[in-house]
Formats: structure tokens, sequence, C-alpha cells
């Protein structure tokens, strides 16, 4: 239904009546915005209530989802609660203070995201690229977060100049006023500032999105090399990997310093075999647990089975598991940049373009609310990922929640 082409100019109609016209032309955008918000408060609450208080011993490389839980809870409650209410009340809504309050809210759980993602970025590089020189410690992390928040803070403070409630004539029925929670600047005349406060944005995302590109390349490579570099020593078998120029130890056993591989040649004890496993997996660890990530190798020589064990020879499938944080917060930012890149077009077009949104017919506003609004779908996505890829955190749900211990029964 197009309200431009509506006859709205009878005597019995009033705002109310045109406000609930309005809203049931929104009714599917509505109705989309509800399940995100349902979806993402519990799937983020389910995973800040896991990895907080169920999951201590696991916190290190775990760190930040219980903080990038919270970020995500609070843009599906203020970003879906805040669209719906102007989706429920598009020319009725009142309250300046209100709408300049939920505006900086909204853009600053976003850019919380945003930089949290960004910091994860530099700690994953640092982990798998740069894992023997300095690491971030717990204390820089919690220091790092509350620069994250004052920093957002201080990026969105200007949202409350161009935002504000808006008295307008109604579309389609001018005799009436109506109300609305949006863009003031063309009412204030700050509209040169608001481009340019738009465009400074912008930039800021692009540095941001690219930024975190080249970090996670250099974070793929490197687990590219060490799948290649595993998988050719996994599938070419050979009788020890010993080089000439490396010290052996009291046991015969060689080490480099860094116990990749070992071959022993004595009668050793199982217990220091499991010792030398521990040891080698502590040495490649990059703070991703190496749940079930090392399996014994025998080596079999002239037809007869040795006691001489490989260890850390690592499948392809066995590295991804080693790797599988790092490779969970990748798809995280790969799945934000994706759902906040038309959200970022729209307000290169709204910078560049003054009569934006009052140039769109009624249908063209519904499906570019959507995307202006599709960022949301980052936000209830992140739990799912988490169970995908995190075993830990899915044996924890089903342990606690009855209706997912009976599924796996």
């Amino acid at each position: 239904m197009d309200l431009n082409n509506t006859n709205l100019t009878n005597n019995g109609i009033d705002i109310i009546t045109l406000n609930d016209l309005r809203a049931q032309f929104l009714l599917p955008n509505t109705v989309v915005l509800s399940v995100y918000l349902v979806v993402g408060v519990i799937g983020n609450f389910l995973v800040f209530y896991v990895y907080k208080f169920c999951m201590s011993r696991h916190r290190s490389d775990r760190f930040f989802i219980p903080y990038l839980a919270v970020c995500d809870a609070l843009s599906c409650i203020i970003g879906s609660g805040f669209a719906i209410s102007l989706n429920m009340r598009p020319i009725r809504f009142s309250g300046d203070a209100l709408c300049k309050g939920v505006w900086f809210m909204t853009k600053w759980s976003t850019v919380v995201s945003a930089l949290m993602l960004l910091l994860i970025a530099v700690d994953r590089y640092k982990k798998v690229c740069r894992p023997f020189k300095n690491q971030m410690t717990p204390l820089a992390k919690q220091v790092s977060m509350v620069t994250i928040f004052v920093v957002s803070a201080v990026v969105t403070f200007p949202t409350i100049f161009f935002h504000g409630e808006i008295q307008f004539s109604a579309r389609g029925a001018p005799h009436l006023t109506g109300h609305m929670c949006g863009r003031n600047s063309l009412f204030t005349g700050l509209e040169t500032y608001f481009t340019v406060y738009n465009g400074v944005l912008a930039s800021l995302a692009f540095i941001g999105i690219t930024t975190v590109t080249i970090l996670y390349y250099f974070v793929g490579k490197t687990i590219y090399k060490q799948t290649k570099f595993r998988n050719r020593f996994t599938s070419s078998p050979r009788k020890s990997f010993v080089p000439a120029n490396l010290p052996k130890s009291d046991s015969g056993v060689v080490s480099d310093g860094n116990d990749d591989v070992f071959v022993d040649n004595s009668t050793k004890e199982e217990s220091d075999n499991k010792k030398r496993k521990d040891s080698s997996e502590s040495f490649y660890s990059t703070d991703d647990d190496l749940e079930d990530s090392s399996i014994p190798v025998a080596i079999r020589e002239n037809g007869r089975r040795k006691k001489s064990i490989v260890n850390q020879v690592l499948s392809v499938q066995q590295t991804l598991k080693k790797y599988k944080i790092s490779i969970l917060f990748m798809l995280i930012t790969v799945v934000f940049v994706l759902t906040f890149t038309p959200r970022l077009a729209i307000m290169i077009q709204e910078a560049a373009n003054k009569e934006f949104w009052t140039g769109l017919s009624d249908n063209q506003i519904r499906l570019t609310l959507f995307f202006y609004r599709f960022y949301i779908v980052n936000n209830i996505v992140n739990p799912f990922l988490y169970a995908a890829f995190d075993p830990r955190f899915t044996r924890e749900i089903k342990k606690r929640i009855p209706c997912f211990k009976e599924a796996s029964v």
C-alpha cells in the first residue's frame, strides 16, 4: 500500500490513525526486528553466562568473548528496540532528549563492537604470528576494553547534535503535524558538519576494515603454512626427523629446544613420552586449546612396530582444531563487515544527498530500512558461530539446558 496515493485528507482522519496505517505498512520490518531482539538477547545471554561463569579455566584465549557478547546483547536491545519503536510510532515519536540518547547508544554500541574486533585481530596476530614476542596480559586487555568504551563515546558523542525530535507535516496529509526521531541537522543548520562527520566515520570504518583484513591475512597465511608443513610430514613417511646439528638429551631424544618431533631410541616409560608431548604442545600453543589435537604416530621400520612416537605431526584437520579460536574470530569479523557494509553505504548516501530519505517511495523506505538495520544480524549470528567452533561451549550448553541435554542423549 503506497500511502502517497491514498486519500488521507478526509475530515475524520487524525494523526493517530495515520500513524497506525504507517505502522501497519512497516509491520514486516517490525517482525524481523522482533526476531533479531529475541534471538540476539537469548543467544548472547547464554554466551556471556557460559564463558564468564562456566569456563573459568579457559579464559585466556576466550577473554574477549563475554565482553563481545554483552556488546552484542546491547546492540540487539538498543538497536532492535529503538527501531521497533520508530516503526510503531513513525510520526508520533515524542521526546527530544530520549531521541538523542538512544541514537547515541545505538551508534556507541556499534563502534564498541567494531573496535573490539580490531583489538581481537591484533591479539590473534600477536598469538599466531608473533608467539615469542610480548603478548597482551589480562590487565592490558582490561585497560584496552575501558579505552575502547571511552574512545567509542568520544567518537559517537557528536551524534546528539545531529539527531533529535523533528516536527513536520505528515506525508499525504499536510494538515496534520507529526513528530519523529531522526536526523535534524537539516533544520538546525548543522548539515555541513553532519556531512563531514559522516565522512570521517566512513573513513575510519574503511581504515579499520583494511587493518583487520591485513592482520587476518597474516594470521591466515601463518595457519596455512603450518597446515602445509604438518600435512607434508604426516603424508611423508620417514625413519626419523633428526637434524644433524641438534644436540641430544641424556635419554637419546633429539631436542632442538622446540620439541617438535621426538625419536626415542631408548626404552623410556610411556610417562616420559607424555611429558615430551606436553612440552611440544606448550611450544606450539597459540593460547587456543589443543583439545584432542595430538595423536601419537607409531613408526614402522623393517616391518616391525617400534615404540618410537612422533609427536605434534598434525593433520590439516588437527591444525585447524588448534587454531579454531582464531578462525572463529576471523569469521565473526567477516560477518560484521558483510552485515555492516549496507549501512555504511546508506550513510554515505545520506551524507552526499540531503534529500535521500524524502526522495524514496514507501516501498523503497521499507527495503532501505531493512538493509539499514541489517547490521544487527551480526549480533545474533555470533552465538551460533561459538557453538559451531567451540566444542566446550556446546558441551556446557548441553549440561545446563535440559532440552539440549535430552536431544544429545
